[in-house]
């Protein structure tokens, strides 16, 4: 495993926890539910949405990421591979 990688899984992991952290408040502070069904149902439609958004951002971080290494590599270090 690669530098590389390492930093996106930790980065992802973080960000994802937060991510699905985010939206599991957002639907408990927006939901009443009054039985078990109702309940089983915030439960389950909060584990999905916060996958879905753990997902998103996972793929955003990653592109930011490789932005970062490829504006590292060909902006900053070429800089000082000319002298």
């Amino acid at each position: 495993m690669t530098k590389t990688e390492i930093a996106k899984r930790v980065t992802s992991a973080i960000v994802g926890f937060t991510t699905a952290g985010v939206v599991r408040q957002i639907i408990k502070n927006n939901t009443t539910p009054e039985d078990v069904v109702d309940k089983a149902a915030v439960l389950i439609g909060t584990h999905v949405l916060g996958a879905i958004a753990a997902d998103a951002s996972k793929k955003w971080t990653d592109e930011k990421i490789d932005a970062l290494i490829k504006w590292w590599t060909e902006d900053v270090m070429s800089q000082f591979n000319e002298e």
